[in-house]
């Protein structure tokens, strides 16, 4: 009682920084107050009080990685890249002050990967595809450390989509199968949104028995689970995007009147599933679709729909799809369809 009372009264002191981590954690005292830090380098998996803070910080940032993709799903595209860069500057912070123990942890991983995933979708938009499917290399390192099928399955499956875009199919094919090799061991929601661009790849070589049967799978896996699309598992693509790739690739495989008869069951569902982003593009593929069937004031009264929506999405990436497809339109022989020129003028005044 007397050497507690010396405590007390200021007239001892305690400097076993063993002794005073002991009293912290019985007392619940803050470190801080002892003048410790959270981190003992002499044992540094004995992680104290900061194992609250850190579980909060860490809901905080799995919060922020869903408003992103919400807000991309609304088409506010310049909020998903404010979230973005909170991200990136939070993680930067976890970095520079987090002891090892904590940067190592599973859940703080797999985090880590969920926001290069996010970076490398912002480059996309900002036509830096190059840079995007860097991030994705990096993203795919990141889910090799997690072990986790899942995350590994995401990061496979974003790089090959980026391959795809790139024109290297072949090489995408491999990576999108070995992401559904993955998406088995993972849950329904990863492997349904898997097998979605599966069929896309599939689609981009001309293989139609293949992408129908992943586009089956896709939509087959998507209605056996209630929530499909609403994030567990970081899936934001709801059912309606297992349908607009589908779309998508019926104009690979040169089928446009299926992606028109797809029309209606598609507009209902996006309007259900409340994606406005994934509602503008949808504009484009119909545009091409009429195209294709020669339909040109149908098609370029598609592709000015598609031009008003993603414009106010700040999307350099949409918009260059614009001038892209009106650029095929008149290398086709449609250059003086007034239609076409009226649209081009269009698409001129929107650059000035």
């Amino acid at each position: 009682m007397r050497y507690v009372q010396d405590i007390e009264y200021g007239e001892k002191r305690i400097a076993n920084p063993d002794t005073l981590r002991n009293l912290s954690a019985l007392l619940n005292i803050p470190l801080w107050h002892f003048g410790l830090s959270e981190y003992d380098p002499f044992y540094p998996d004995a992680l104290s009080q900061g194992r609250q803070l850190h579980e909060e910080t860490l809901n905080t940032v799995e919060c922020l990685i869903h408003q992103a993709w919400m807000s991309r799903s609304a088409a506010l595209m310049h909020c998903a890249e404010k979230c973005s860069v909170q991200l990136n500057s939070l993680f930067l912070s976890f970095q520079r002050d987090l002891p090892p123990p904590f940067q190592f942890e599973q859940r703080y991983l797999k985090l880590l990967a969920q926001a290069i995933r996010l970076n490398a979708v912002t480059l996309v938009e900002q036509k830096k595809y190059e840079a995007a499917r860097m991030a994705y290399q990096e993203m795919f390192q990141m889910a090799q450390q997690t072990n986790d099928p899942g995350v590994l399955a995401l990061a496979m499956m974003s790089y090959g989509s980026e391959l795809e875009r790139d024109g290297r199919a072949r090489e995408a094919v491999e990576w999108l199968e070995g992401a559904r090799d993955n998406s088995f061991q993972a849950s329904k929601h990863i492997a349904a949104f898997v097998h979605t661009y599966l069929a896309r790849v599939y689609a981009s070589r001309g293989d139609t028995l293949h992408f129908e049967r992943a586009a089956d799978t896709a939509y087959s896996l998507a209605t056996g689970v209630s929530n499909y699309g609403e994030g567990t598992d970081f899936v934001f693509a709801r059912l309606s995007s297992i349908l607009a790739e589908q779309s998508w690739g019926y104009l690979q495989l040169k089928q446009p009147q299926k992606t028109l008869e797809m029309r209606d069951g598609i507009s209902k569902q996006i309007e259900r599933d409340g994606d406005r982003r994934l509602w503008a593009w949808i504009f484009l593929d119909w545009a091409k679709a009429y195209h294709m069937q020669r339909e040109i004031e149908a098609s370029v009264g598609m592709a000015r729909e598609f031009l008003h929506q993603v414009h106010s999405m700040r999307s350099p990436h949409a918009v260059t799809q614009a001038h892209s497809f009106i650029a095929q339109v008149r290398s086709d022989g449609y250059a003086d369809v007034p239609v076409v020129r009226d649209f081009l003028e269009e698409l001129t005044l929107l650059r000035m």
